[in-house]
């Protein structure tokens, strides 16, 4: 699988009784379709993976895959808590139409890199699609890149790596030379490090579907040689970006807050528990609402 560009991550919309909305599901699909993604994903972090059932993630991978329809390519976010889980979750993916497999660590007990290579491993020689490891250590170094090079040796249908570390550059390079090109590297953290990354032979960056067009735009203006302008638009949205990052549960609700603004969510909701913000950080979030959406008319005026 090839392909280059910006990869949104969906969001989960709910209703009243914390129920996913599955027709505003569908609609934000199709938004992040239609304003330029070049693949989309879920239900990662970004869709509250974390808070819905066993159930609702195979309904959300099930909806993301229909509603996409082959426009492009899909990537399953399948990461559980032991192999067993991780593998079933998976071969479900594959079975209803996953193009492609996101698959994060389990968080809830410390592993070893020799436990996390069998964990991949395992999971990748369970499938025939395409696999992305999601290194997801969101305030160190995450995983070597020997890591990530021997898999994609014994694992042919590893390809992907997604980074959300700290200072990913040099890592990112690293991989891509070792294993000779063959893994593609995808930058995550909503592409804070977005130049960084295209810097140092990324293909790719996976923030939240809010202002997908921006991103596209960003992409569009390095690869044919602008990158003073590219680097300029990417400055601008370093102010949401910073207040987003603070915590992943207002990166997710300034997120829908957009989306709301931009008429494809009818609520910023999310579900409980989740961080609750006074009126000042609610100001706050709509300045920095009102910033993105003047960049996505910018960017759609020409």
């Amino acid at each position: 699988m090839k392909f280059r560009g910006v990869v949104p991550v969906m969001m989960a919309p709910f209703n009243a009784d914390e129920t996913i909305d599955e027709p505003t599901f569908r609609r934000q699909v199709d938004f992040a379709i239609g304003h330029g993604a070049a693949a989309v994903c879920a239900p990662g972090f970004a869709t509250e993976f974390y808070k819905l059932t066993d159930q609702e993630r195979r309904q959300v991978i099930k909806t993301l895959v229909e509603q996409a329809a082959g426009r492009v390519p899909v990537f399953a976010s399948t990461g559980c808590g032991s192999v067993r889980a991780t593998m079933e979750l998976s071969q479900y993916a594959e079975s209803v139409g996953a193009d492609g497999l996101m698959v994060v660590a389990p968080k809830w007990c410390a592993l070893g890199i020799r436990e996390q290579t069998i964990f991949y491993e395992s999971v990748c020689r369970s499938v025939r699609i395409p696999v992305m490891l999601q290194d997801a250590d969101f305030t160190g170094g995450g995983l070597p890149a020997k890591l990530f090079v021997d898999l994609a040796e014994r694992c042919p249908n590893f390809e992907f790596a997604k980074l959300e570390i700290v200072l990913p550059g040099m890592k990112c390079a690293e991989i891509i030379r070792l294993s000779g090109g063959k893994l593609q590297v995808l930058y995550g953290l909503a592409g804070v490090a977005l130049m960084d990354g295209l810097a140092h032979g990324a293909m790719g960056v996976m923030p939240g579907p809010a202002f997908t067009e921006v991103y596209a735009r960003l992409f569009e203006l390095y690869d044919s040689g602008r990158v003073s302008e590219a680097k300029a638009l990417f400055n601008r949205m370093q102010p949401y970006l910073v207040f987003a990052l603070q915590h992943l549960e207002v990166a997710i609700q300034i997120e829908k807050r957009v989306l709301m603004r931009r008429g494809v969510f009818p609520s910023d909701r999310l579900r409980e528990p989740t961080l609750a913000l006074d009126q000042a950080y609610q100001a706050q979030m709509d300045e920095l609402a009102d910033l993105v959406i003047g960049l996505c008319q910018e960017v759609a005026a020409p």
